[in-house]
């Protein structure tokens, strides 16, 4: 069916020029049958009265006592191109060379008897108006060859710019389609935009109801996005004040367990066992909250740092020393600045590392690399990947991969991942997940790179540099 492989504003565009197209067809060849109809008639009527007239001159020249016929035909001065004959007592009488039956191969003289007659015929290729006037009831007649190869060419070039203005009619449509799909494709694109824009995290993006056809369409739009903002606006300060208040009585409770843990050698071994239970559980859900609180900060566009340039090498390096980690693991094909929160981002790579330890067997390496205006960061691990139809689910909250990988260092809270997803989208970037070649998982982070050559490099040959030749082809 047309227009399913096509776009809106193609197909806008196609059926105005196809329109276009169409009628200005139909009209073209309206005009020229109309226009050859009356050039037609217009020259038979014409040549009627001229061979009208030249038979009437030649019947009184012929009245004349003595008048040979070839002197009376050669009396009359037909216009250039002309030919006449003259049908006289059983004899032909012409003015050119040819033959009568050459000249006249649909005219029978003997069917001549009291009415002009007129019929288009072509002499040698060429086209004519015969016209045959009768001079008696013998059959005595005048023959009388008007050329049409004046009329066939003004046809000709009537044709021709009945076609060209077809052309542009139909190039005028399809401008002009171009033109009316624009001004109706406007407010859809500026719904696509503001759609986008909200869907990127600015709720207070709204459409304008400047035009009144599509203002009920612009209300509607914007009530239901302001439902929206206020729905999530009231869940985030939900989530916030719920983990915000439960953290209070918990730091109490992990205060008090520390206390009586001084005293665990004191104890039972049955209560020692259920108190390092206590204390493990009271940590999980410490850290829960916690990330709750991080998760609920990001998603509400409120960080604890404020935006700056800084560059991953420099980043990344600090993440490793502080979590405890080699900076050899750390390879930097190409550094890149970033412009973002230092201190979101290191909880996301600090994030992704611990997933390493605690489901992939280990981190075992940290690349940096640069793809056009992007930073890519990959992290890769020891473990056994992760499932293809788990790559998506593993980033939302709560959720576990469901083959291949399990926990090796106690349990994490389930929002790791999520947190890191939201973490690298709020800096316009993605993160992902798929195999490493030679086995493994692999977690690559795409951020937006500043413009421009990254920081200069230090003059003392770090750790990271000394293994870029070395880990490159990893």
């Amino acid at each position: 069916m047309i227009g399913r492989g096509i776009g809106l504003r193609k197909r806008v565009i196609l059926f105005f020029g196809l329109g276009a197209a169409l009628i200005s067809v139909i009209l073209a060849i309206s005009v020229f049958t109309i226009s050859r109809g009356y050039m037609m008639g217009q020259r038979e009527r014409s040549a009627e009265r001229q061979a009208v007239t030249h038979a009437e001159l030649l019947r009184n020249v012929l009245a004349v006592p003595g008048t040979a016929p070839a002197d009376a035909l050669g009396a009359i001065d037909p216009p250039i191109d002309t030919v006449l004959l003259l049908h006289w007592q059983g004899e032909w009488i012409k003015t050119s060379s040819a033959d009568p039956a050459d000249l006249l191969p649909a005219l029978d003289p003997t069917e001549i008897r009291t009415e002009a007659v007129t019929v288009p015929t072509t002499v040698h290729g060429h086209p004519y108006l015969a016209v045959a006037i009768p001079l008696g009831p013998d059959g005595d007649a005048l023959y009388e060859l008007a050329p049409l190869t004046e009329l066939r060419a003004t046809l000709r070039i009537l044709r021709l710019v009945l076609i060209a203005c077809a052309a542009a009619a139909t190039l005028a449509g399809s401008l002009l389609g171009f033109w009316a799909a624009g001004r109706v494709l406007a407010p859809l694109r500026q719904l696509a935009g503001t759609t986008g824009r909200i869907a990127s995290g600015d709720l207070d993006s709204r459409l304008p109801d400047r035009d009144p056809e599509l203002a009920v369409i612009a209300t509607s739009f914007n009530t239901m996005v302001d439902s929206l903002q206020q729905r999530i606006e009231r869940e985030r300060r939900f989530f916030g004040d719920v983990s915000h208040e439960l953290r209070t009585p918990l730091t109490t409770l992990i205060t008090s367990v520390a206390i009586l843990a001084r005293t665990r050698d004191d104890l039972p071994e049955r209560s020692g066992r259920a108190l390092d239970l206590i204390t493990d559980e009271l940590s999980h859900l410490y850290k829960l909250l916690d990330d709750l609180l991080a998760l609920a900060r990001t998603e509400a566009g409120l960080h604890q740092d404020a935006l700056e340039a800084f560059s991953l090498e420099e980043l990344i390096t600090h993440t490793l020393t502080k979590a405890e980690r080699s900076p050899e693991l750390l390879t930097v094909v190409d550094d890149s600045v970033i412009l973002g929160h230092k201190l979101v981002l290191e909880r996301a790579f600090v994030n992704l590392m611990d997933n390493a330890d605690r489901h992939g067997g280990g981190l075992t390496a940290v690349t940096v690399r640069r793809v056009g205006a992007r930073a890519v960061i990959d992290f890769d691990d020891a473990g056994p990947g992760v499932a293809p139809t788990d790559r998506l689910r593993i980033f939302e909250r709560f959720a576990t991969s469901t083959v291949g990988r399990r926990s090796t260092t106690g349990t994490g809270t389930g929002l790791g991942l999520a947190l890191v997803a939201e973490s690298v989208s709020a800096h316009g970037g993605k993160v992902e997940c798929h195999d490493r070649p030679g086995g493994g998982a692999r977690f690559t982070i795409t951020l937006p790179a500043e413009p421009g050559p990254a920081d200069p490099a230090p003059t003392s040959m770090t750790p990271n540099q000394r293994n870029r030749g070395r880990n490159a082809d990893r």
